[in-house]
């Protein structure tokens, strides 16, 4: 497929390795009551006994409900927090045996009003993207997918790499892929992205995928943020003329795929993730299956969750610092890992830069491509300071944005004038806060413009719709006072 403009793949150490470890089951696991925007409300009530797979959960979104289903069997503790927050199911593990929890059913006697049924109860259908709703699809049967997308690329430094994915849940991936097309309009279309077409993953898949005509391979550029589900869109629609501007697509990753396998065939439910480990802090860099609402400091060797380090929820770009209260969630796939200088670099402007890298060809690391980044920290790498306008997070930026208009827009409060000019379209990749000389903190002032257009939308549209009540009640009663006269 195409791939716009913009993007960019720094040289990261840290890389995580191919192999999946098992992390410790803990006695006591987290289920985080907010999850992908919805806030979820307890199934079960205090010291409460549940099996494993049993709701924790519901949370009511786009026709239906989803749930947040245990991890394991244990008895319950419901923390209602007190700091905003919508708060957390303890789950006190008493059994971490895995069942099934239905019948399995094959995909030619499955319809897709059960699989949507299966899927929101399991708390996989929160992992489906759609281009129509911009978050879940919804769960009435009111949109079907013209396209279905799995992704396998993951360009952030680092999130799990769906090539690992495939390495230890094949099985249950190849079966997913058999389910899909259930939820697919008649003579949709699945398209699979991966980097090389000649890779023995690639192989393997069309061997697997065989005879399976609604199934095409595509190849992307490795290119940060090649996995967004919105650029995939864009790249779809600008690789694929059949794919018009009011077809429906559904975009999910391998992860995803394997859980639908995993319930349609054996019937279990979203209950484990596996999470990449890595970055320049990491000191065992890896790949780590663990159990939802496992302590994320379970994932990290001794002494990396220290003041000497940084832990984001994520990849370098769009992670967010955690501490060592945070567990795993239903949608976790990365925890990278960021040192912290323990003073400034002497002469560091002075240096050639052999050992680090950059959106501009300024460091002699351009002539020895394959060298990482090896001094990237928590370092701003230099002083914040005004707007250049050197253009470089124009360069930078994916949809084709002009993230150094937008910003002075935004500096003067003029949000109006930067809403015209596609502040809505930002996806807050981050890449024009990394690329920014002046340490613009731009992907920060992005977000929180479009929370408040937002809120100012969802205030017009209550005080319009309060103003229409208002009318329809003086109507009402000049049509009573009028029959009362005659």
């Amino acid at each position: 497929m195409k791939f716009g403009r913009g993007g960019f793949l720094p040289r990261v150490p840290g890389r995580p390795s191919r192999h999946v470890d098992a992390a410790p089951l803990p006695e006591r696991l987290v289920v985080e009551l907010r999850r992908d925007g919805l806030t979820y409300v307890p199934a079960v009530r205090d010291s409460e006994r549940v099996a494993f797979g049993a709701p924790l959960a519901w949370a009511e979104a786009n026709g239906g409900r989803v749930a947040l289903p245990a991890p394991a069997a244990g008895t319950v503790t419901i923390d209602s927090s007190d700091t905003g927050s919508a708060g957390s199911v303890v789950l006190n593990v008493t059994s971490h045996d895995i069942h099934p929890l239905g019948t399995p059913c094959t995909p030619e006697r499955t319809t897709a009003e059960a699989m949507r049924q299966a899927l929101a109860e399991a708390g996989i259908w929160p992992l489906i993207w759609s281009s129509r709703t911009g978050a879940m699809p919804a769960l009435d049967g009111s949109e079907t997918p013209n396209r279905i997308l799995v992704n396998f690329v993951a360009a952030e430094p680092f999130r799990a790499r769906g090539k690992v994915i495939w390495g230890e849940y094949g099985q249950n991936v190849t079966a997913g892929l058999r389910y899909l097309p259930r939820l697919l309009t008649e003579y949709g279309i699945i398209n699979l992205t991966l980097t090389e077409l000649d890779h023995p993953v690639a192989q393997r898949i069309r061997q697997e995928t065989a005879g399976h005509a609604w199934i095409h391979i595509e190849s992307v550029p490795v290119r940060y943020p090649v996995e967004h589900p919105r650029v995939l869109c864009q790249a779809l629609r600008q690789s694929d003329p059949r794919f018009q501007r009011e077809d429906v697509l559904w975009i999910l990753d391998v992860q995803a795929v394997q859980a639908i396998g995993g319930c349609m065939t054996d019937g279990i439910p979203l209950h484990e993730r596996v999470i990449a480990v890595g970055g320049p802090g990491a000191s065992n860099p890896r790949h780590v299956r663990a159990r939802i609402g496992t302590g994320i400091d379970r994932l990290l060797e001794r002494g990396e969750l220290t003041e000497t380090k940084r832990v984001l929820r994520g990849g370098l770009f769009r992670g967010r610092p955690v501490d060592a209260a945070a567990a795993v969630g239903y949608d976790d796939d990365a925890v990278f890992v960021l040192p912290r200088p323990e003073g400034r670099e002497f002469l560091g402007f002075a240096k050639p830069g052999f050992d680090r890298t950059s959106f501009l060809p300024c460091f002699a690391s351009q002539l020895t491509t394959a060298a990482a980044d090896r001094r990237l920290t928590t370092s701003l790498r230099g002083e914040r300071r005004p707007c250049i306008a050197c253009g470089l997070c124009e360069d930078a930026c994916p949809m084709g944005l002009l993230p150094q208009v937008l910003h002075r827009y935004l500096y003067r409060d003029a949000i109006d004038e930067a809403e015209r000019t596609g502040l809505p379209l930002c996806i807050g990749c981050g890449l024009c806060s990394y690329v920014c000389p002046s340490k613009l903190e731009l992907r920060k002032q992005f977000s929180e413009a479009q929370v408040r257009l937002r809120e100012e939308r969802e205030q017009a549209a209550a005080a319009e719709a309060a103003h229409k009540r208002q009318e329809e009640a003086f109507l009402r009663e000049k049509e009573h006072s009028e029959d009362w006269r005659k």
